[in-house]
């Protein structure tokens, strides 16, 4: 998020967004005239439908905000600085911005007509054929043709950050093509008809796939034609598939565990787990009810529902007041979860282990492993509730709260994946689905150690898209990894690298070329 007064338009957002859903559950109650048997047997249905309104409601606001945004700033092509002086950063920042609300709710009903739904208003051509649900698509400048079948975890990128610039470019993906598991199509990339990308792949920027083909790597080459089975093939890949295959005598290993009982109990991680989550409910829902009984349903809702009431200046400032309100008790509920968190986690990091590598068999050293587990749980749920939320910038606050990690100011979080111990300087960016661990598992059964260090990531650094990075990893300032970029047990990068491959390594000038496809990060267009 380029500035901060952007959150102004996105509770704007929410506030008229969610006036629909209340007056359709005002007409619900007026109708089955209160708490009666018609309300408790027709309630689910009415809250599903409740929740394709709100969700249509909110494509419909974010719609005409991003039309008002547009006639002061239209979108475009380019290279631009990424910085707040520039302002198709900024607007690009806030499209985003005003894009979170609708494109969150869609995900969560899980109705991928929704999403397609969502995704055509809100600004990309797609086609309802298309399955892309279990991906992730940015936005804008983007066309989708028929029956495209996007991968578990894949993206499809109109937009990315490389140094201190921002590159926007169109992505067209024409009909009848599938993209693998796991893969990045980058900006600017043509994927003509019929055309299949493995799974574990990446295009360039500006890269053209033609049609009819297999493309697989990182970058992506024509591996094969996409040619249909034949009858032979089908026998020969039935013959490969299913063929008997003789079963090598193995010795028997009679695998034997010693039950050994745990510093931390069974006990304690139900107590905490359940008072993290449970007892960070109870103020909340204690308010909402409050709020629900006493205002709504004996203010709002017991006034008819006709014209004079939904203009009755009391019931319109009531309306107004109420998405606020019922934000403010769930954010509630994620201070309390990053609360409790922090009590529950200062105790297992004073008996945790320091840095270094652990004998993971259960001896006198696996006590300090027994809180180690136990204080990677605890942050289990308060992660989660944050960055899969509709207020995934606060994961920031959250983790600098609990103590798990120190994170500079204006570092920005996609949803991803975040330990503890990683640590950030000021203004980095963490992609989607991005995983730096600070754990790793070595060796085989009954002979493991545990690797546990953290990161250090210097100021202004950026992790794309699906990168990842295993413990011990250390980044000096402004370096930045292309997406799918991962490192090594105790990496360390140095100053304002650009980095790709796995291991991932720094490019020359010409390997940077090559990537972004001929895009030039000296002269940004701006006007």
């Amino acid at each position: 998020m380029a500035k901060k007064r952007y959150l102004i338009v996105y509770f704007a957002i929410i506030t008229i967004s969610s006036q629909p859903l209340l007056l359709w559950f005002w007409y619900y109650w007026q109708l089955v005239e209160g708490f009666n048997f018609y309300f408790y047997v027709f309630l689910p249905l009415i809250f599903i439908f409740g929740a394709i309104i709100l969700i249509l409601s909110a494509i419909l606001t974010s719609k005409v905000f991003l039309l008002v945004a547009n006639l002061f700033h239209k979108p475009k092509e380019g290279v631009f600085e990424r910085n707040k002086s520039d302002k198709d950063y900024c607007y690009w920042s806030l499209r985003g911005v005003i894009r979170k609300w609708p494109t969150w709710l869609a995900r969560q009903l899980n109705l991928p007509i929704l999403e397609n739904l969502a995704l055509r208003v809100l600004g990309i051509k797609v086609s309802f054929s298309s399955a892309l649900h279990e991906g992730w698509v940015d936005c804008e400048f983007i066309e989708i043709g028929k029956n495209v079948r996007l991968g578990q975890g894949s993206l499809i990128m109109s937009n990315i950050l490389v140094k201190d610039k921002l590159i926007i470019k169109k992505v067209i993906i024409k009909e009848n093509v599938i993209i693998g598991a796991h893969s990045v199509i980058s900006p600017g990339t043509l994927i003509e008809s019929n055309t299949t990308v493995d799974a574990i792949s990446m295009t360039s920027i500006n890269q053209h796939l033609k049609a009819d083909s297999i493309y697989s790597g990182a970058p992506v080459k024509q591996v094969a034609l996409n040619e249909p089975l034949t009858e032979t093939h089908i026998e020969k890949l039935e013959e490969n598939v299913f063929q008997q295959i003789e079963e090598e005598e193995l010795p028997e290993i009679r695998l034997e565990g010693e039950i050994k009982e745990l510093s931390v109990p069974f006990h304690i991680y139900v107590f905490s787990g359940w008072w993290i989550i449970g007892g960070s409910f109870i103020i909340p829902a204690f308010l909402f009810i409050f709020f629900v009984y006493e205002f709504l349903l004996n203010t709002l809702f017991s006034n008819p529902f006709n014209l004079n009431s939904l203009l009755n200046l009391e019931n319109l400032i009531l309306m107004g007041v109420a998405p606020i309100l019922i934000v403010s008790f769930y954010l509630l509920h994620l201070f309390f979860v990053a609360l409790f968190t922090k009590w529950f986690y200062r105790i297992a990091d004073l008996r945790g282990p320091a840095e270094g590598v652990f004998d993971r068999n259960l001896d006198d050293t696996s006590k300090a492993l027994d809180y180690y587990h136990w204080r990677s749980f605890l942050l289990k749920y308060p992660v989660f509730a944050v960055i899969r939320s509709p207020f995934p910038w606060l994961i920031t606050w959250e983790l600098n709260f609990i103590g798990s990690n120190d994170i500079g100011l204006g570092t920005v979080f996609e949803e991803g994946y975040i330990h503890s111990h990683i640590n950030f300087g000021k203004d980095c960016y963490y992609g989607t689905f991005a995983h730096i661990t600070n754990h790793l598992v070595d060796g085989v059964y009954g002979e493991e150690n545990l690797t546990f260090y953290g990161a250090r990531i210097g100021d202004n650094c950026i992790f794309n898209a699906l990168i990842g990075g295993l413990p011990g990893l250390e980044i000096e300032k402004d370096a930045t990894f292309l997406p799918m970029a991962s490192t090594v047990k105790y990496d360390k990068m140095g100053k304002g690298g650009v980095y790709a491959g796995f291991p991932a390594r720094k490019l020359t000038d010409d390997q940077l070329e090559r990537i972004l496809g001929g895009e030039s990060l000296d002269e940004p267009e701006n006007e």
